[in-house]
């Protein structure tokens, strides 16, 4: 028996559901997270679900955290709790003060995030719980996963945690339900995929239509939806201004492994990614991806070798990637690039290697 932990139901969801759905063969795995819009495809997804009453919208919930140490105190001695998010894990951390500790844990973290973004409100807050990750994380975790080598090399600095520790570069792609591409429309359908998080560089990619709309023919599509409770979120104006806009279409949410295919060009503006799923979504399904020059991001596209990395968010950089696209779209070894992902990001692959960390507990 597995408990998968999450500050947010989508955490669990979204990018753990074929994992689970492989994993629960050899393991019992139950949910513990706050049960809201997700809650009926968690309760689908795991053998059991436990509601953790928290209110991710504050900074720092007391009732959460005592919420989650009440949680905690009720499982086995000895049973192991895997993790998600750097979030979580403070939060987990906050829960067991002055508790001795009875379980195994596990941590993935499946990317720094805000307090490593270099904002000066998250550089502030990283600095000021520094103390505390120091003196708690060796007494209470026992392994830690990342998805680069970059941001383990960051977070073990940071936190001088001496445990054991694994790279796991992905969550695990499903190839078999994505539904590849054929051909390119004439006239290039660009789409950017993911939450509208101003870390995700929904801004960024906003600015870059007027830029590409002068320059080439084009239709511009937004898959996502925003965040309010998370303060990297576009606002209730900046999102309706976003759907009322005529340069482009918004979609909401799509069901990427059925829908991608109708796409031809990916667009990731992010600021931080731990190993990007949707670059290995969008390069999979055939589409050519342009993305900020990132840990997360780089090894993806110079391995399958579909699409152009972006330094430093570079608008012009952009409009040449787009330049390449039409030069060199028909040319693209789009099946090379999946035996890639099949052989290394896949779901299967990764599960050997998350399972190979549960056999060592």
């Amino acid at each position: 028996m597995i408990y998968f932990l999450a500050h947010w139901d989508w955490v669990l969801e979204r990018s753990r559901a074929d994992i689970v759905e492989l994993i629960k063969k050899d393991y019992k795995i139950i949910s513990i997270c706050p049960l809201e819009e997700n809650k009926k495809n968690i309760e689908k997804i795991y053998s059991e679900s436990i509601n953790w009453d928290l209110d991710r919208t504050k900074t720092l919930d007391l009732k959460g955290i005592l919420n989650l140490r009440k949680i905690l105190g009720k499982l086995e001695k000895g049973s192991v709790v895997h993790i998600f998010t750097l979030k979580s894990l403070f939060l987990y951390l906050l829960s067991t003060l002055f508790l001795k500790k009875e379980l195994r844990i596990i941590a993935s973290i499946t990317g720094l995030g805000y307090l490593f973004a270099g904002s000066k409100l998250g550089t502030f807050l990283k600095f000021l719980i520094r103390p505390f990750i120091i003196l708690k994380i060796n007494k209470v975790i026992d392994f830690l996963i990342f998805q680069n080598i970059e941001n383990l090399n960051e977070f073990m600095s940071y936190s001088k945690f001496d445990g054991k520790v694994k790279i796991i570069e992905g969550s695990g792609l499903n190839t078999e339900k994505i539904i590849k591409k054929n051909n390119f429309n004439k006239v290039p359908n660009i789409i950017f995929v993911g939450r509208l998080l101003y870390e995700k560089g929904i801004r960024e990619f906003l600015k870059l239509i007027d830029l590409i709309k002068n320059n080439h023919e084009v239709n511009f599509f937004v898959a996502g939806k925003p965040d309010f409770g998370n303060k990297s979120s576009i606002n209730k104006n900046e999102f309706n201004a976003l759907c009322d806009n005529n340069n482009l279409t918004y979609l909401g949410e799509i069901d990427i492994y059925s829908e991608l295919y109708k796409y031809d060009i990916l667009i990731q503006p992010s600021y931080h990614e731990g190993f990007s799923r949707v670059l290995l979504e969008g390069i999979y399904t055939g589409l050519w991806c342009m993305s900020n020059d990132l840990p997360g991001t780089k090894k993806i596209i110079e391995e399958t070798k579909c699409g152009k990395l972006i330094s430093n968010n570079n608008l012009n950089e952009y409009l040449e990637g787009l330049n390449d696209y039409f030069k060199n779209y028909e040319k693209q070894d789009f099946e090379k690039a999946r035996l890639i992902i099949e052989h290394k990001y896949s779901t299967t692959s990764i599960l050997n290697q998350i399972k190979d960390v549960y056999d060592e507990f």
